[in-house]
């Protein structure tokens, strides 16, 4: 039942400019339901037919944006989303076309919203005269409301504390509640635990991530030396800029999933085949497992050039001494002198040699710019 442009149609701004500092994960690509949450609060939009769909961004803009050109949505980039998530629905009002009649408004850690629901709230909206439209669960308010373009001077002059909420509530007037089956609707995801409530009602299994700050800790009961912690640090960054120049051009790759295993790949350095050892530690997360179990030796299958996150943890480690970034052959020459005289464990530096030097050039290729440019622009001119 929704108008066509050029009629009287709704727009969806989905707000995804925030810190996540609760959460401590970047809530808008955390996996959810076989998507990100991200784009899983997209196709809610797209399957209830509203086509004019705005993400505002801010905070790491840079990764969001080659998930919404996939999707064909608007992206709205608001500078100053530092201020707080008010600055960003301004930033979303605003850019709505003066034919839209009315906009759903979603943060994008409340995802999970049923078809029915918006096409429930469309159907209120076209045939009252009220301007605010909430969905309620049991009698429960939840996202997203559906408000009408009258209000859109409304928030572009609000200047009091309260942000949206705030400013609603002096328009109970021109409010109407609609009852939905959607439990969904009251669910968001601010903290780990939240995030757990919401994987378990979309009938996933937790991904076995580990937060940073959970990284650092298993680090920490493991008795790792400072040495060994500033490695791995580094591992992290460099891993991080790498993945994030990989998405940027369009490769699909979990970024949390990246740096936790770049913090965690030396977990048991100093004990016999730590790399394995340092995987079993892991039992519990065996994503970050795998990852850390082939970051000394790698297997690629001949012909496959596809880059996922072991190969990007692989790479970074070999491309770091210490807490220093260097060049492959730098890395590898040192060994290679070392060893001459043992063919064999030659012969084994020669191959990790050869696989990084693979794996570069597949990323190079990948987001055609050289990895020290990189280097350079994201690490303050290491390397």
């Amino acid at each position: 039942m929704l108008a066509k442009p050029g009629e009287d149609f709704l727009a969806a701004i989905i707000v995804a400019a925030g810190y996540s500092f609760r959460m401590k994960r970047f809530k808008p690509l955390l996996s959810l339901g076989g998507d990100t949450v991200l784009e899983k609060a997209v196709n809610s939009f797209l399957k209830s037919g509203v086509e004019d769909i705005r993400v505002v961004v801010g905070h790491r803009a840079n990764e969001l944006c080659p998930v919404l050109d996939r999707l064909g949505v608007q992206t709205i980039v608001n500078p100053n989303f530092s201020e707080g998530m008010f600055s960003s629905v301004t930033a979303g009002v605003k850019s709505l076309l003066p034919t839209v009649k009315g906009f759903f408004l979603l943060p994008v850690d409340n995802p999970i919203v049923n078809r029915e629901t918006l096409e429930k709230l469309q159907s209120t909206f076209f045939t009252t005269e009220f301007g605010i439209i909430y969905p309620t669960y049991q009698g429960m308010r939840g996202h997203p409301p559906l408000i009408s373009s009258r209000y859109v001077n409304k928030v572009m002059s609000w200047d009091k504390p309260g942000g949206m909420r705030a400013l609603l509530e002096q328009y109970e007037h021109d409010a109407i509640n609609v009852e939905v089956d959607d439990p969904g609707i009251l669910l968001d995801m601010d903290t780990p635990e939240d995030y757990r409530q919401m994987l378990k009602y979309c009938g996933d299994t937790d991904p076995q991530v580990p937060t940073e700050e959970e990284c650092y800790t298993i680090l920490k009961n493991a008795n790792t030396s400072v040495k060994v912690f500033n490695h791995c640090k580094q591992v992290a960054q460099l891993s991080s800029a790498m993945g994030s120049h990989l998405i940027r051009s369009g490769s699909n790759l979990d970024l949390e999933l990246i740096r936790a295993a770049a913090l965690l790949h030396d977990l048991a350095k100093g004990e016999p085949h730590h790399a394995q050892v340092g995987a079993e530690m892991l039992v519990n997360y065996p994503k970050v497992a795998e990852i850390v179990a082939e970051h000394t030796d790698i297997c690629l299958n001949p012909g496959d050039s596809s880059i996922t996150e072991k190969e990007i943890v692989y790479l970074a480690d070999k491309l770091v001494i210490d807490d220093q970034i260097i060049s492959l052959q730098a890395r590898f020459s040192g060994p290679v002198e070392q060893y001459k005289n043992d063919q064999e464990v030659t012969e084994k530096i020669k191959q990790r040699l050869s696989n990084a030097e693979r794996i570069q050039t597949r990323i190079e290729q990948i987001i055609k710019i050289p990895l020290h440019e990189i280097r350079k622009v994201d690490l303050g001119g290491q390397g």
